[in-house]
């Protein structure tokens, strides 16, 4: 078995400082200065030099991946993070594709000049999906998500990530995803009528104005967490009736897009987790109050489900059983499933409903061909409805939303302008070889979500606007892939055996909610300095890719609905 480079390192300074002192000049410096003296000197030379081997000369000109095509200029030491660190996620990664002849393979240099190559290629990244035993998320993915998440779905590796997957697909299956129906519908009327009520309410203060204004990440992602947990979990936590609600207000806070939660996942790279989680900044004592919130919420709910199974001899009839099953009734890994399924479930359908709205706002003509298809369709969320006759409402079925191509050609548009999770990053955890192209063990692999669905050559020439008609057959029917010339190169929700097993549940939850919020509202942007895209600022704080500074936009009513 080999010795690490630290191991070499000791034994080598070690032994020359025995070297210089027993045998160099009686009258020298080291002879002088003695064992401990020299030592702390050869050591120090020796990671000094250590630093400029692996993070100038190797990754400026000796490693192999110099090779490929890099961007233009970048520090000597710190490479292009800084363009990356101001643009947000995906941004200059997509700018690059473009602008950088390559063959699939692009090489650039992050913070300390930490070696990245980007994916370019369908077929290389169909190698990278499939080599799911070579590559792993990296230390930085976990560092941003791993003390929201915990170890589920989302993070784990390997055989623990097979057997995670194994069991949770059958709550995603297409016959179970129609089921739910009626829980994505009854959550998405509630959620529309409050919204209606702060348009009456706003209209009846001034007879000037007929319209609300609203902060759409806000409403969106309390009525997805309350979606995900009536479905995943059997429970409302009752996030769209109360707006402090404790768990909606928790994930809030502990999501937002600032750039600061990226600061700390880098030093976490550099310096032991323990250490950095005890700094004392903002972001650190907002985790520490807001984490337990949700773990505790979730250790409760599943000890109530304990006990009642207990009792009742009905636990298998719960949801919950599932997390049982993958965690070995392990308390602590069934709570880690649970938040990942809460945190990354809710805050994506929350995030592509961000940009779906402002997508409508900077494509007016789509509000009024969507609402036309919605209140076809769609039931009123508002009819017949009185506090005690909730039940009588009549639920949008998956037969409606199958009969809405536009509506669903509109959000898979949306998923591709703006995917709410723009790229992953995989770890090489050997010396390997991708495409023929050697590549080092740690270097971090780049599949950029974004700028691949923007490509002209995989997407077609107008790749680059925004297009929901791409989506819809010559026959008026929906097409399963907007024309790209393949499915590797379509990655809202990835492909390969890390895919997003729940991609089917959130594609209806945005249909259910873009149908009802178009088919009643009409929205404008309250900043239209926005109507420009380039001006919008993109987060690269969070676990997703949303607006900086929320998004705010003016909602009217739009009068009648079909009978």
């Amino acid at each position: 078995m080999g010795i690490s480079i630290w191991q070499f390192a000791h034994i080598a300074v070690a032994g020359g400082t025995y070297a210089l002192v027993h045998h160099g000049p009686q009258e020298g410096f080291f002879a002088r200065a003695g064992y401990m003296g020299c030592f702390p000197i050869l050591y120090s030379a020796f990671l000094f030099a250590l630093v400029v081997y692996s993070r100038i000369l190797t990754p400026l000109w000796l490693s192999p991946l110099t090779k490929l095509p890099q961007p233009k200029g970048g520090s000597w030491w710190n490479g292009h993070f800084m363009n990356i660190y101001r643009s947000g996620t995906g941004e200059v990664e997509r700018k690059w594709i473009h602008e950088i002849p390559n063959d699939g393979l692009i090489y650039y240099r992050s913070i300390l000049n930490t070696t990245r190559v980007i994916v370019t290629a369908p077929k290389t990244i169909q190698e990278i999906v499939t080599r799911v035993d070579d590559f792993k998320k990296p230390v930085l993915a976990r560092a941003v998500a791993g003390k929201i998440l915990g170890e589920g779905l989302v993070l784990s590796e390997l055989d623990k990530h097979r057997q995670q997957r194994r069991v949770f697909m059958p709550i995603f299956a297409p016959k179970h995803i129609r089921e739910m129906y009626p829980i994505f519908w009854g959550k998405t009327c509630e959620v529309t009528r409050k919204l209606t009520q702060l348009v009456t309410n706003q209209s009846q203060q001034s007879s000037q104005i007929n319209h609300a204004v609203f902060e759409v990440g806000h409403w969106s992602s309390r009525a997805a967490l309350d979606i995900i947990g009536m479905a995943t979990l059997g429970e409302d936590f009752g996030s769209v009736e109360k707006e402090d609600a404790p768990l909606a207000s928790a994930y809030r806070k502990t999501i937002e897009p600032t750039r600061g939660h990226v600061a700390l996942a880098m030093l976490k790279i550099w310096f032991p987790e323990w250490l950095v989680n005890m700094l004392p900044s903002q972001i650190n004592r907002t985790l520490d109050e807001s984490v337990p919130v949700f773990r505790n919420l979730c250790r409760n709910l599943l000890r109530e489900r304990r006990q009642m199974a207990a009792e009742k001899n009905k636990w298998r009839q719960g949801p919950t059983q599932l997390y049982e099953d993958v965690a070995a009734a392990d308390e602590e890994g069934v709570i880690d499933q649970m938040t990942t399924f809460l945190a990354a479930g809710h805050e994506t359908i929350s995030v592509g409903i961000t940009w779906t709205l402002y997508m409508l706002c900077l494509h007016p003509e789509w509000q009024t061909i969507l609402r036309k298809e919605a209140r076809a369709h769609l039931p009123d969320p508002n009819a017949n409805y009185a506090p005690d006759e909730e039940k009588q409402n009549p639920s949008a079925t998956s037969a409606d939303v199958e009969q809405m191509p536009m509506i669903q050609a509109f959000v898979n548009e949306v998923l591709r302008w703006y995917p709410p999770i723009p790229q992953t990053m995989r770890e090489a955890l050997e010396d390997t070889v991708i495409d023929g192209q050697v590549v080092p063990k740690g270097t971090l692999i780049i599949i950029p979500f974004k700028g691949l669905h923007r490509d002209t050559n995989f997407w077609g020439p107008d790749a680059n606007k925004f297009n929901p008609r791409r989506w819809i057959n010559a026959d008026g029917t929906l097409s399963p892939n907007g024309g790209c010339v393949s499915k590797f190169v379509n990655l809202s929700f990835m492909q390969g055996q890390r895919s997003c097993i729940a991609q089917g549940f959130s594609k209806a939850e945005m249909a259910c909610l873009l149908g009802a919020w178009i088919g009643r509202f009409k929205f404008e942007l309250v900043d239209p300095t926005l109507l420009d895209e380039d001006k919008m600022p993109i987060s690269i704080g969070s676990l997703s890719s949303k607006p900086l500074n929320g998004l705010d936009v003016k909602c009217s009513i739009v009068e009648g609905w079909r009978d």
